[in-house]
């Protein structure tokens, strides 16, 4: 079954990369994500260059495609930047913040996916924002990037003869 991921911002500012690395699967990003990544990039931090790459592989893809409808991925799957004007109920948050708002495209796209049962899948480092998307019924998952085995990297040195 195909999957849609909804990325929060401290994924992508963990891993800039972190986009392209769910198979054929679909991304979303919440337009406010973008907002977040941005207010990042001045930086000079490792945070900044994240998020300044963030940006750069956005402004690469938007040349491929439309943003707002999709644009296909290596792997298979399609990588969109999604708006919502939902809001979440008062019962439901306080936070008119931007966790909310994001939690809020997360909720968008659960509801608007009921009827074609994709799985729908937040991501984030956030435990707290984890626990309000579960709260509401989004399935939630930390970001654990690709491990790499010590084994697999150089050695730094090689041998000529």
């Amino acid at each position: 079954m195909k999957k849609t991921f909804i990325l929060d911002t401290n994924v992508l500012l963990h891993d800039p990369r972190a986009m392209f690395g769910f198979d054929d699967n679909d991304v979303v990003i919440p337009i406010y994500v973008v907002e977040e990544i941005d207010n990042f990039k001045k930086e000079l931090s490792e945070l900044g260059r994240n998020a300044r790459q963030v940006s750069r592989y956005l402004d690469q893809l938007r040349e491929e495609g439309s943003l707002s409808e999709g644009v296909k991925l290596d792997r298979g799957g399609t990588l969109r930047v999604a708006v919502s004007a939902r809001v979440l109920p008062p019962e439901i948050t306080t936070d008119r913040g931007q966790d909310a708002r994001i939690l809020a495209v997360a909720f968008d796209l659960l509801e608007k996916n009921k009827k074609n049962k994709n799985k729908i899948v937040f991501i984030t480092q956030d435990t707290n924002l984890r626990i309000r998307a579960d709260a509401i019924g989004i399935e939630t998952e930390n970001f654990e990037p690709e491990r790499t085995e010590i084994d697999e990297l150089a050695m730094g040195y090689s041998t000529l003869e």
